[in-house]
């Protein structure tokens, strides 16, 4: 752990997360961290290096906050963010010390001590929860995280997303995952009790954070809804790294001004929702900003190839089988189409 973190303390532009710390949920009926208190989490993370684990006094001199994306923020905030980290209880499973084989249930908040000036000078103190610390020492997997997209994400729930697949886009050959509906929901913070309805949820949570990641992040991610009968149940989450030309879009967005950007990420959102759900007729040409390019990069193996070489190879085979490109089961003859050719690249490697 104090290796890794150590190999990238001088690296500006990066923080880490714990995997055991992204993976951790916040206690049943308790509120997930605020966008601020997220933010400043990663800095305190950031500062703390190789002692997260110690039962130490970590200390940061609050001008460094005048610095970040949070420079923004009034006396008050600052206190009442610090105030969230001291008592929001997160839970998480530990091996036992005294007993080989047997996990602990462990409950407790981020911070136990956090001290400052009154009028919000000098230096920031703070000390990371037991909890917290044996989180940090037994965590063998760390996320590393663009500072500058953590510090420009606008929404709670894309700085939960893009640090839950920052965890996973790192592991060899994984470029997919499935979530229960409820355990995506409690990932991303979804308050109690809201966002219960799947529409809901996509609508307001799940395509807003998606958007974001992917305007922000080194990765491009996509879903796959899973139904039991009629009710979506689980989400299938796919991730890949981005190429050249994406990455040079995403450093342009992150050094440019933040005007504009939500304009550009909700035009992104409406085109995808302004798409017809069944349309009556595969496109002629590209078919990279249309329902058929989600269908795609969920189904495709990896790494996909060219969306627009898949629907030239569709044309073709529904061409020489005389199946029709059109009418209301288009999109379930392209999706087994794309479904195809992954199962078939799965059996050459096994």
């Amino acid at each position: 752990m104090k290796q890794a973190l150590a190999d990238r303390a001088e690296r500006t532009d990066e923080l880490v997360a714990s995997g055991r710390q992204v993976d951790m949920v916040f206690k049943q009926g308790q509120k997930a961290l605020s966008l601020r208190a997220q933010k400043l989490w990663h800095l305190l993370v950031k500062q703390a290096g190789g002692k997260l684990a110690d039962n130490a006094t970590h200390t940061m001199p609050l001008s460094d906050l005048y610095q970040t994306g949070l420079g923004h923020m009034t006396l008050a905030e600052r206190i009442d963010t610090l105030r969230e980290l001291q008592t929001t209880l997160v839970e998480v499973t530990a091996p036992s010390t005294k007993v080989k084989g047997r996990m602990r249930v462990i409950t407790g908040p981020l911070l136990d001590y956090v001290a400052r000036d009154e009028d919000d000078r000098g230096d920031l103190e703070w000390s990371f929860s037991r909890v917290l610390r044996t989180v940090f020492a037994n965590s063998n997997h760390w996320a590393v995280l663009s500072k500058r997209a953590v510090m420009a994400f606008e929404s709670r729930y894309s700085l939960r997303l893009y640090e839950l697949l920052a965890l996973r886009s790192g592991l060899d050959h994984k470029t997919a995952e499935t979530f229960a509906l409820d355990d995506l929901r409690a990932r991303l913070g979804a308050p109690d009790g809201k966002l219960a309805e799947w529409f809901d949820f996509r609508r307001k949570a799940l395509d807003p954070a998606i958007a974001e990641v992917n305007q922000l992040a080194g990765f491009r991610v996509s879903y796959e809804p899973l139904k039991r009968g009629r009710a979506v149940t689980s989400v299938r989450l796919l991730w890949e790294i981005k190429s050249g030309n994406d990455r040079t879009a995403t450093k342009r967005e992150l050094d440019g001004s933040k005007i504009g950007r939500k304009a550009r990420r909700e035009n992104a959102v409406e085109h995808i929702k302004d798409t017809p759900i069944v349309p009556l007729e595969f496109p002629g040409g590209s078919i990279r900003y249309t329902a058929f390019a989600e269908i795609a990069r969920a189904a495709l193996p990896r790494p996909m190839r060219d969306l627009d070489a898949v629907a030239d190879d569709f044309r073709r085979w529904a061409k020489s089988g005389g199946k029709p490109l059109r009418g209301p089961k288009i999109i379930e003859m392209f999706a087994g189409f794309c479904r195809d050719q992954r199962a078939a690249k799965e059996r050459l490697n096994d």
